[in-house]
């Protein structure tokens, strides 16, 4: 019997190229908020020969999550979840980040835990932004709090973010930041709990920049390339990563013979934080890069 995989956010960039990888081997349900870009996807991915559903799912609530979950296991069995759905701060302020990015995956995960079987995968995308602030600066005191009451720990981390300056969009950046770090720190609680009571595997991947039209258009804004090059003069491989290239990873991620693969996260980001952006700190701390 043909398994599922579930992709969140599945409608363009990085998620529609997921959609279409995972498509040549799964039956595959997309959701998102737009329903006129689900049609579009569906419609596309279909006429390539994949068997694709589409729903509308908005993962901060967590209603809409079950029914998504409820419909991804009447197709068939769920063997994996690729949770791409989020928000950036070019396009969304600091509470709504922070409510879709942090209380949307919870959702998610929390939802298709109970739909979902041993050996399958849950695979919750992170950022290379959460591996630049040291791990023993992560507010841990006020992550545990996602444990007790979701309100609660939304409530704390909002107050967190909203005491950043106002300025340069900082308290949006913040919210995306610290959403990203929370992600890293909670995949791995769910890693522990799902893999011991039901064989579940919860992993995240943190990119660095993929090239799509989104992410060019942030590093490129105005026209203006002098951010765009000093970014690619970062990695190890001089150049963005593709969307191709990241939904061959998250393929592999999901693929049942990965069975030993959990709690971990793939940092992919094409060499630049072990010999770019790191590296010229350290080694050039005089070059002003």
């Amino acid at each position: 019997m043909k398994k599922v995989c579930v992709v969140t956010g599945g409608t363009g960039g990085i998620g529609l190229g997921a959609a279409r990888k995972m498509a040549e081997d799964y039956i595959v349900l997309i959701c998102d908020v737009n329903q006129e870009k689900i049609d579009a996807a569906v419609e596309k991915l279909r006429a390539e020969g994949g068997e694709v559903y589409g729903m509308l799912c908005d993962i901060s609530d967590k209603a809409q999550t079950d029914a998504l979950a409820k419909r991804a296991a009447e197709l068939g069995p769920v063997q994996g979840v690729i949770q791409l759905a989020g928000l950036t701060p070019t396009f969304a302020p600091a509470p709504s980040i922070l409510r879709v990015d942090t209380i949307g995956p919870m959702n998610i995960n929390e939802s298709f835990y109970e739909v979902m079987e041993a050996g399958s995968c849950i695979l919750d995308i992170c950022s290379s932004t959460a591996h630049f602030v040291p791990f023993d600066r992560y507010p841990v005191d006020r992550f545990a709090l996602c444990n007790e009451d979701k309100e609660k720990f939304y409530d704390s981390m909002l107050e967190l973010v909203m005491s950043a300056p106002e300025e340069n969009n900082m308290q949006a950046n913040m919210a995306y930041t610290w959403s990203r770090c929370f992600i890293y720190w909670y995949a791995r609680q769910c890693a522990a709990k799902y893999g011991r009571e039901k064989g579940i595997r919860v992993m995240t991947v943190s990119p660095g920049i993929i090239e799509t039209e989104m992410s060019m258009a942030d590093l490129k804004k105005g026209g203006d390339t002098e951010n765009f090059d000093r970014t690619m003069s970062w990695t190890a491989l001089g150049r963005p990563g593709s969307i191709e290239e990241v939904a061959f990873l998250f393929s592999t991620i999901i693929d049942e013979r990965n069975s030993y693969l959990t709690g971990a996260d793939i940092y992919f980001d094409g060499g630049a934080d072990a010999s770019g952006y790191r590296a010229q700190r350290e080694w050039y701390p005089s070059s002003g890069k």
